[in-house]
């Protein structure tokens, strides 16, 4: 009988652990996980960055042309949303996020080209670009005009 197969975020660092164990774990080596644990995972590289630009619609590729900007630099929802002029503000950037991570897990292994984090204090989630990526971002952006 079939396993069911369930999706559980894990850190990048522990990927690999986590497979061998699940595949120890299983003992079986036409098992669902074995299978998974010999698969490379999705890497946001280059070529990923580059597909993901290139599948995207103009407003999804203007956030990420903006986070591009300022590299390695935390900002708050709100001020993307209003850099972006967005209608509905930080909720307008929370739907273009939210229908990208959809996307992302579909076609992308669940990759994003930047990282977030909540503020408990300012109760407001804030998001950052790495430099690597911003500068793989601004090059697609400038060979895509």
């Amino acid at each position: 009988m079939p396993r069911d197969i369930v999706y559980v975020p894990v850190p990048k660092d522990l990927l690999q652990s986590t497979y061998e164990w699940l595949a120890e774990a299983m003992q079986d080596s036409a098992s669902p996980v074995a299978v998974a644990a010999q698969i490379e995972p999705a890497v946001l590289d280059e070529g990923m960055l580059r597909r993901i630009y290139e599948d995207s619609l103009e407003p999804y590729r203007r956030l990420m042309e903006l986070m591009a900007t300022r590299p390695g630099e935390w900002r708050y929802s709100n001020e993307i949303a209003a850099d972006l002029g967005l209608e509905h503000g930080a909720r307008g950037l929370a739907g273009m996020l939210g229908a990208y991570g959809r996307r992302a897990k579909h076609r992308y292994g669940g990759l994003k080209p930047w990282e977030s984090k909540w503020d408990p204090a300012r109760e407001e989630m804030l998001y950052m670009m790495p430099a690597d990526v911003a500068d793989t971002v601004r090059e697609l952006s400038r060979t895509a005009r």
